[in-house]
């Protein structure tokens, strides 16, 4: 449980650290990365260098008091043979003399005692007491370090013929190589400063590179953001900021084309939507019309007539006024009947979009005297949705009363299809045509009402048309799931 506590808290820990270093801006995390591995890599080539420098200075310390022991071995013992102490002493000195880093020279006799040294003021206890507590084989080489007031040094001992004339004592001290270690490591420590000045101008310079075209695309977003999308940055590199850049630029300008379209669909839209009220405040008015002009004017024409047929004594009279009523009756019935079907067929929604249609082209042949022909393959027992036989009914209603009204057409045909997935239909008249450029500009909502119920259903409709040279209005709507068609068949009515 505690260690499930702990892990929970350094998990904790690391994702405050995360976030916070994710935090830190562009230009800050260069700039501190160039200067860490520069950090880095001073801090590490001093501590390989310094261990380099050490083990070679070791090694040349032991070498030089090898060196010299072995010398002053084979050459101590012509002066012991013959005891001639002070030429041994002077010998010495001339070695110390002739070698900076030789600190001194003690020989001893077999028995230990000191017989010639290079101390100018007689040999010093400390040293001396030093070899009494640390004895040393006489018979074999040692290496071992002293420390001293002058710092430390390397003592190598050497017996003279084996041991038996006594011991050579070099004291080699390390001053010297020090010296020169901390000269260099402070000459690389100045020059590290000055790579690591360097490597903060050019991380300035490189965070100046790579952040000025990020600053560009952060402004320009900001400003996209905000509905410009008359903003083209500038290339100026060939990298992956480059390749952003250009990105950029295309994206800019497909959402300035998506921005084009939107407010030119949003036009369309809000004319349509204008033309729709326009429409129908005028249908509105129309049916106000007629119901005040007709069915008013109607039904006070019978109350003439019964109130007259009240005050009438024949009976002649009466049975006439009679058929009158009823035959003014049945034709406001009729009328009424004819302004109902126009609104909205009750047989569509009883029947389906296939008597609907016959029912409509049939009334239409016989209102307007027209020849037109409705032909309808693979509609089955199968009803499509509600919306779709909806959308179907209009087009083939508005085409057939645009080719009517305004192409006087003398021939109209109706052709519908229903395949597995979808609805066609083509509705063409030999009417005297239009150009269909002229659909974007002109006022006439059924046109627009066309093609708004065919994209509200995600489907499509065309207008194909050349003066004089009639109109056709081709149209496919899909299907939803669930409404194929059972068995397909052909209904033909001519």
């Amino acid at each position: 449980m505690a260690n499930r506590q702990k892990n929970k808290i350094l998990h904790r820990m690391l994702h405050r650290a995360s976030y916070w270093l994710l935090g830190i801006p562009l230009r800050l995390k260069i700039m501190g990365m160039v200067l860490g591995i520069i950090f880095l890599f001073a801090v590490t080539s001093l501590y390989l260098i310094y261990g380099t420098l050490l083990r070679n200075m070791h090694d040349l310390l032991e070498k030089e008091g090898h060196s010299i022991a072995m010398e002053l071995a084979h050459q101590a013992p012509d002066y012991l043979l013959i005891n001639d102490l002070y030429g041994l002493t002077e010998n010495l000195k001339n070695t110390v003399r002739n070698r900076p880093d030789l600190r001194y020279v003690v020989i001893s006799d077999r028995a230990g005692q000191v017989v010639a040294h290079t101390f100018g003021g007689g040999f010093p206890r400390e040293l001396l007491q030093f070899y009494r507590l640390h004895s040393e084989p006489t018979t074999e080489m040692s290496l071992r370090l002293i420390p001293t007031t002058e710092g430390m040094v390397w003592e190598t001992g050497t017996p003279i013929m084996q041991g038996d004339e006594g011991r050579v004592r070099v004291g080699v001290r390390e001053n010297a190589f020090r010296q020169q270690i901390n000269q260099f490591l402070h000459n690389f420590v100045w020059n590290s400063l000055w790579v690591v000045l360097v490597g903060l101008l050019l991380s300035v310079y490189l965070t100046w590179l790579i952040t000025r075209p990020i600053n560009s695309l952060l402004t320009a977003t900001r400003a996209v953001n905000e509905g410009d999308y008359r903003i083209t940055l500038e290339k100026s590199t060939s990298d992956e900021v480059g390749a952003l850049t250009r990105a950029f630029n295309d994206m800019v300008k497909q959402l300035a084309l998506a921005e084009e379209n939107r407010r030119e669909k949003e036009k369309i839209r809000r004319d349509f939507l204008q033309k729709v009220i326009a429409g129908q405040e005028g249908e509105r008015k129309r049916i106000a019309r007629e119901l005040h002009d007709q069915t008013g004017q109607t039904l006070a024409s019978i109350m003439v007539e019964l109130k007259m047929l009240e005050n009438s004594a024949k009976e002649e009279e009466i049975k006439r006024r009679i058929v009158s009523l009823k035959q003014a009756i049945t034709t406001e019935m009729s009328a009424l009947h004819n302004l109902a079907v126009t609104l909205r067929p009750s047989v569509l929604d009883d029947m389906g979009l296939a008597p609907a249609l016959e029912v409509f082209v049939n009334d239409t042949r016989r209102r307007h005297q027209l020849p037109v022909q409705l032909t309808m393959v693979g509609f089955g027992q199968q009803r499509p949705d509600s919306a779709t036989e909806t959308c179907v009914y209009r087009i083939v209603q508005e085409a057939v009363l645009n080719a009517i009204r305004h192409a006087r057409a003398n021939e109209i045909k109706v052709l519908l299809e229903r395949q597995q997935n979808q609805i066609r239909g083509v509705v063409e008249d030999d009417g005297q045509g239009f150009n269909p450029e002229i659909i974007t500009s002109t006022d006439r909502l059924g046109l627009y009402g066309m093609m708004e119920r065919a994209q509200l259903l995600n489907g499509t409709l065309h207008i194909d048309s050349e003066p004089g040279q009639g109109t056709m209005v081709v149209f496919a709507l899909p299907l939803m799931p669930g409404q194929t068609a059972i068995q397909p068949t052909e209904q033909t009515n001519d």
